[in-house]
Order: C-alpha cells, then sequence, then structure tokens
C-alpha cells in the first residue's frame, strides 16, 4: 500500500470500536457514523476527525477509500453515496442481500470488496493448499457456532438478520472458494430459542448442500446460541481427511493416522490489518486482484440467496449450473500436475512394500517396458533413472546435427560425453527443426540427427528421415519425445519413426514416472548397447543378447490426451481474437496429433499497442493471478551457450582446441525469433478442469 493513503470508517457508535487496531501505521484515517446520531464520544475513540454524517465527511474531503462497517439494510446507500464520488469500497459481509442488489454494486464505477476476513486468515489459506492432498473430495461438515448473548440489545433484534445471513456468509464462502458453486441445496432453520429475547431472524439453522458432477455432499451447521462456540471443517477425500478445528488445521491418513499439524497464531489485529492493506493495493491500482472483491462472489451471493428458499418450503433448492453475473476467480493454482489419484497412490506404497531393488527385467520394470512396446509397436524398450539418461544411451560418431532449440541439460550435453560434435539447425516457425537444415548442414563427418518434438508438435519425421538417407549414404535418425507423449502423424506414434527414441518421464510431464525415462528401438544392437552402458549385474546378463509406477498412468493418458486436445483447441480459438498472439498449430497435416505437452503462443509486437511488451503483457496476466502463464526461458537456444562454444575447455579429455567453429545466433534467425516471442501456458487434462 502507499504511504500514507487517506481512508474513511463508515460505522455506527457500535461498531467502531473493533476498527482502530487494525488501522495502518502508514495511513490517516476519518471516522463518520451511519446512520447519524450527533457528534460521538466513545472514550476509546483515538485522535481522528470524526464526523456526524457521510455526507460531512464528503464534503470536506475525498478519502482513497473507505471501510463501511454499518447494518446490512445500510450497505447499498453507503455504497452509492461514495461510488457517486468515485471512493472504493471495503464493505461488511454479506456481498449482497440480494441478486438484485448484487447487480445494483456490480454497476457501480468503483472497486468493491467485501469483508469476508477469513480469507485472508493462515489457517484457511492452508486448509486450501492442502485440500488436493485428500484425493477426491465425498463430504464435508462446516459447524460455526457461537453464544451471542443479547441478542435483542444488538443492531440484529428487528432487522429479520438471522445467523445464516450474519455468521452463515463466512463459511459458505469458504465452501463455495474450495468447492465452487453446488448443485443443489436444502436448509431448516429454527427461531426463537430464546423467548425471553425478542429477536427477529434464524437462530440455529442447518444445510445440506450437494455438487451433482463432483459426487459432494457437504453438511452445514449454523448457530448463534450454541453454549460453546465451535468453528470447525471436516473434510473427507479417498487418500484422508483434512480437519480445520479451531486455529488447528490437521492431516490424517485413510487409517486415522496424524500426517501433519498445523497451528494458527496469527492475531485477529494483523488479519483484519492485512485485509485493509490488500484492500489499498486494489483500490489504488497497486494489485490487480483482491480475495474478497464483489465481482469473484457471484456464486456466494447465489448461494446465500437460494438457501433462504427452503426455509420456507423445506424443499430442496436447484441452483443455475452458471449465474449470467459470475466472473471466473483467478486466485489460487489453477493447474496441478501430475495428477496425485488414490490408485497412483496405492501403487506407489504397494511396490514400496514389495520391492525397491529390482536388478532385473523384471516386476513393474517388465510390465511398463511390455506396455511401452506395445503401446508403439517396438521390439526394445528401456527403463532409465531420466530422459538425460535415455539420450546418453545413444552412440554416435562424430558430428550429430542438433536443432538449435532444446534444453541445455538434456539433448547434447550427453553425446559430448562420446566426443560428439554437436552441429546446429534452425528450426521453422512453429519451433521444430527444420527438415532442410539436414541437407544444408550436412559435412562428409555427419553420422546422426536428432530431432525434438517441442512442446508435444510433431516433427515432420517422414521428411526427416527422407534427407537424411541423403547425407553420407544415409544416417541415424533419432527422436526426443520428451514433451510429445502420445503424439502421432498419420497411425504411426512419434517415437516409432527413427533408429532410436527417447522419453522423458519427469514428475511434469505428460506420462509420469515422477524422474525417470525410456529408451527405445527396433534394433537389438542398440538395445544391447544401453544394456552393457548402464544396467549392469542381472539385466545385462538377461537381455544383452536378446516413482509413481508409470504403468500406473498408461491406461489414463487416451482420455488425459482427448481433454488436452479439447482444451487447447478452445483456447486457440479464444485467444486468436487477440491480435498480437498467433496460435500453436499442428502442422499443415491434418493428421498430426499435437500432445500438447503445453501450449505455447507468439507474441507479435509489431501488432502489440506500442508501450507493451512481451514481458509487459506476462507480468500484468500474472499480477490478475494467472500464474501459470510462462516466459520458458530454460529452452531457448544453445548455440552459444559455453558449453558448446567452448566444449574443449568444458571436455578436455578430447582435445584442447575447438571442437567446431563459432555458430552464433545470426545463423539460426527464425530459432531465436521463436524464442523470443514465446508465452507458454499449461494445458489441462481431465474432464473437471
Amino acid at each position: 500500500m502507499s504511504p500514507w493513503l487517506d481512508w474513511a470508517i463508515v460505522a455506527t457508535r457500535r461498531i467502531s470500536r473493533i476498527s482502530w487496531p487494525a488501522a495502518p501505521k502508514q495511513s490517516s484515517p476519518r471516522v463518520t457514523w451511519m446512520p447519524p446520531r450527533g457528534p460521538p464520544s466513545p472514550p476509546n475513540i483515538p485522535t481522528f476527525p470524526v464526523f456526524a454524517s457521510l455526507q460531512e465527511l464528503l464534503a470536506e474531503c475525498t478519502p482513497d477509500f473507505a471501510l463501511v462497517c454499518v447494518p446490512h439494510q445500510f450497505h447499498l446507500q453507503c455504497v452509492q453515496l461514495l461510488s457517486s464520488v468515485g471512493i472504493p469500497v471495503l464493505k461488511e459481509k454479506p456481498a449482497a442481500d440480494s441478486q438484485s442488489q448484487f447487480d445494483q454494486l456490480l454497476e457501480m464505477p468503483v472497486k468493491i470488496g467485501v469483508a469476508f476476513q477469513k480469507r485472508f486468515e493462515p489457517r484457511y489459506v492452508q486448509l486450501e493448499k492442502l485440500l488436493p492432498l485428500v484425493g477426491d473430495v465425498a463430504s464435508f461438515r462446516a459447524v460455526l457456532t457461537m453464544n451471542i448473548k443479547d441478542l435483542d440489545a444488538t443492531w440484529r433484534a428487528n432487522t429479520g438478520v438471522g445467523v445464516t445471513e450474519d455468521l452463515g456468509c463466512h463459511p459458505l464462502n469458504i465452501i463455495v472458494w474450495l468447492f465452487g458453486r453446488p448443485t443443489s441445496l436444502v436448509a431448516h432453520q429454527v427461531d426463537s430459542v430464546r423467548q425471553f429475547q425478542t429477536c427477529s431472524g434464524d437462530d440455529v439453522s442447518n444445510s445440506v448442500v450437494h455438487w451433482k458432477s463432483s459426487s459432494i455432499v457437504g453438511h452445514v451447521h449454523l448457530s448463534r446460541v450454541a453454549h460453546t462456540a465451535e468453528e470447525s471443517i471436516t473434510i473427507t477425500g479417498t487418500n484422508g481427511t483434512l480437519r480445520l478445528d479451531g486455529d488447528k488445521v490437521v492431516m490424517l491418513d485413510i487409517s486415522g493416522s496424524q500426517l501433519l499439524e498445523m497451528v494458527d497464531t496469527t492475531s485477529k489485529r494483523t488479519i483484519i490489518g492485512t485485509m485493509h492493506r490488500k484492500l489499498g493495493d486494489y483500490a489504488t491500482g497497486r494489485a490487480t486482484e483482491y480475495p474478497g472483491s464483489l465481482g469473484s462472489l457471484a456464486d456466494t451471493v447465489a448461494v446465500g440467496e437460494a438457501i433462504q428458499k427452503p426455509f420456507a418450503t423445506h424443499q430442496t433448492q436447484d441452483l443455475p449450473a452458471v449465474s449470467p453475473t459470475s466472473v471466473a476467480s483467478l486466485n489460487g493454482v489453477h493447474h496441478v500436475w501430475p495428477l496425485i489419484t488414490s490408485e497412483s497412490t496405492d501403487a506407489v506404497v504397494k511396490q514400496t512394500l514389495s520391492s525397491l531393488s529390482i536388478y532385473d527385467r523384471s516386476n513393474i520394470y517388465q510390465v511398463f517396458e511390455d506396455r511401452w512396446q506395445e503401446m508403439h509397436g517396438l521390439k526394445h524398450a528401456l527403463t532409465c533413472s531420466s530422459g538425460t539418461i535415455a539420450i546418453f544411451h545413444w552412440t554416435s560418431g562424430q558430428e550429430t546435427k542438433y536443432f538449435a532449440l532444446s534444453i541445455p541439460s538434456s539433448l547434447p550435453t550427453p553425446i559430448l560425453q562420446y566426443g560428439a560434435i554437436p552441429v546446429f539447425c534452425d528450426a521453422l516457425s512453429n519451433g521444430n527443426i527444420g527438415p532442410s537444415e539436414i541437407l544444408n548442414k550436412a559435412t562428409p563427418k555427419t553420422r546422426a540427427v536428432v530431432v525434438t518434438h517441442m512442446w508435444g508438435l510433431p516433427c515432420d519425421v517422414p521428411k526427416v528421415m527422407e534427407n537424411a538417407q541423403k547425407v553420407n549414404g544415409g544416417i541415424k535418425v533419432l527422436e526426443d519425445c520428451s514433451h510429445a507423449h502420445g503424439a502421432s502423424i498419420g497411425d504411426r506414434l512419434v517415437g516409432t519413426w527413427g533408429h532410436m527414441s527417447a522419453w522423458s518421464l519427469q514428475a511434469k510431464k505428460n506420462v509420469t514416472g515422477g524422474q525417470a525415462g525410456v529408451c527405445a528401438t527396433n534394433d537389438t544392437d542398440y538395445y544391447a548397447h544401453a544394456i552393457l552402458h548402464g544396467h549392469f549385474n542381472k539385466r545385462a546378463k538377461q537381455d544383452s543378447t536378446t516413482a509413481t509406477p508409470p504403468q500406473e498412468i498408461l491406461p489414463s493418458s487416451p482420455s488425459w490426451m482427448t481433454h488436452r486436445e479439447k482444451y487447447a483447441t478452445y483456447l486457440a480459438k479464444k485467444l486468436a481474437a487477440i491480435p498480437f498472439l498467433s496460435m500453436p498449430t499442428s502442422t499443415k497435416s491434418p493428421q498430426h496429433k499435437h500432445a500438447w505437452y503445453a501450449f505455447v503462443m507468439q507474441f507479435r509486437a509489431e501488432k502489440a499497442p506500442p508501450d507493451l511488451s512481451r514481458e509487459q503483457f506476462v507480468k500484468a496476466l500474472e499480477a490478475h493471478g494467472l500464474s501459470e502463464v510462462d516466459i520458458p526461458r530454460s529452452t531457448g537456444l544453445l548455440n552459444e551457450l559455453p558449453m558448446f562454444s567452448h566444449t574443449h575447455e568444458a571436455t578436455p579429455r578430447y582435445g584442447d582446441g575447438p571442437w567446431h567453429d563459432p555458430q552464433p545466433n545470426e545463423m539460426f534467425p527464425t530459432a531465436l525469433a521463436f524464442y523470443e516471442r514465446a508465452i507458454k501456458l499449461p494445458m489441462w487434462a481431465t474432464p473437471a478442469d
């Protein structure tokens, strides 16, 4: 927050006292009373300017933002008056009393936040972060109970505001934040529990909430007349239970054993201060998002309004699937990969209890390699510790052709250990190797060409194979398929065209083994060499003459690929409306099937606003909460890296002179342009994404 913001508190005399400790130190607050009650004189009021009415305050000054802490029936009136003079607002909950009031608030020309302070409490933030660990959520139970002793002496006495609207908006907001808009709900209430007090509204309510698509069912219990206070959420999933109980967050496995515990000792003063400061940043433009911004609360308002109807009818209330005024929340994590399912977790535990030391081609190695061979129609597959090691098993003499875009650690680097000289090739505009470059860069020493199917887009391998046969009587073609699990050209998968192929099974890859790789080939001599090179002992004797276990992932891959293709097509269609972004393509042939390891766009500076660079554009997206957007710097040009420009210094055992003439960036203009324009998004893979 900028120092010395001028902010106002609009409150009743009763409410005002809780706001002072939260006042940011570098700010200048002013206090006004709403509705007017005359000059206040509570002893705890600091020496701030105090006004008898909001109109009086606005006649003297225009604060940077205002905190509205008044009874519900005055919210709209206050916000309308403040917005009419351009003052952003942080208002007390609820977001709105009704859908119509919510629509009115949305139309106001200022930024409006709602004080759902639990969204700022570390215990709830931690709960949300731990939620994926419980697996598929089956049910939850949320409880919020208090003992408000003098109900008839508070502003709630004659306003009709009961526990569901007053206290219930907090857990309902948390539930919508965690699980999204429910499909249906039914609720019951009890009024007038304390017959000796005159107070309107429900005192106790119980609601059952259901999500049809994910089969989640939840129970919410609320009370303002309980003898003991309780605040808890218990979430049960396929992998265990997550429980928030007071200030404590606990994770239990399926047997009930405690896996972790967190105790939140943050003071209320700190939490409210954080909420106010974040609103200040949001109001002044220093931040583009606020966790309780009005536009993100459409589903919370819909649930709050829908829950009132069953009180009268005692019938299940269905909620519309999509609210016409809903705005997607960009807070939190939007892409989770790899997907840790109960099946994969059980498989890891089962394997741990069975064997972690497998010396031959048996057990999970045999199962996976057999499936990989069958999937690709290849004779041999060899499980490795990484994709880099799978490439290390390739052997080639003298010069090897690489294209200039790659990950430095995983493509040419292993080959250097054999003394092979990497000669780089330029790329096509889609980021893949240009097949004609093989002929342009060939020398009498050339023995092999390595192609990488960048970001899951298949190279034109048939043309690469054709050109490779024209060089020195035919050279080997080696495929790096680490981005392209399941990609295909016609009816043949990538990895089946060349003489030898490698895949990474690192955790973020489309098919993951935690940290692993695969080397595959139809050539028994290559396979035997790979066995001798890295798999000694029983494996070499057995075969040389003939993490999450990845075999658990393979059955899901076709479904994941279908959804990746669906979402990529949708994104390309929608984002094509942005004139300075070029969408990725699957090459000219419709027979090329993209694996969509990532969705890589091209930023066209010549079509962008004059003051907008690629870096500024990505930074703006990140500021809006799109944390997964990325400039893929790790896959830049390799040719000028010291490892390849001064290889003789990095690998002196092959001599102390340069291995090759310099290969400056100017030799690879298309590859350089692709790298300098690239913007990457992950690609989602399940129906629930």
